[in-house]
């Protein structure tokens, strides 16, 4: 196991743990592990300041290459194809759309009425209900 802590004029520091492969040669895991703290240490320094530049409020969001970073393109895409695909679904339905909320029935008259009874016990004092 090796830490590493990369210094700089930054006040954030970055810990992480890189572990060897027992069938890994020394050798070996000394070359990935100095490309592995090279890359760490240039993304943090690349987020430090785009995080300087969000706080000047001058960010402006670039395009990611099409050939060294296709994960974050494809997890991006997939995000943004559900998130629409979810947005239209609301749209045609005219109301939000809850995928992990059970849906009673629309025979559940008795349990519906309970809910709505419920939701209106909230807490809040500005509705002209009950204050607790």
């Amino acid at each position: 196991m090796q830490r590493f802590v990369p210094s700089g004029p930054t006040s954030c520091s970055m810990r992480y743990e890189v572990y060897r492969n027992k069938n890994s040669s020394v050798e070996d895991f000394q070359r990935i592990d100095q490309i592995y703290k090279r890359v760490m240490a240039e993304d943090k320094y690349l987020c430090d300041l785009a995080q300087k530049n969000l706080n000047a409020g001058v960010f402006v969001n670039g395009e990611l290459h099409p050939k060294m970073e296709k994960g974050p393109l494809y997890f991006q895409q997939a995000v943004r194809e559900t998130v629409q695909a979810h947005h239209k679904r609301e749209q045609a339905a005219k109301q939000e759309l809850w995928p992990a909320r059970q849906q009673l029935p629309s025979t559940a008259l008795v349990s519906g009425k309970d809910i709505e009874f419920c939701s209106g016990l909230a807490c809040q004092t500005d509705q002209g209900g009950l204050a607790w």
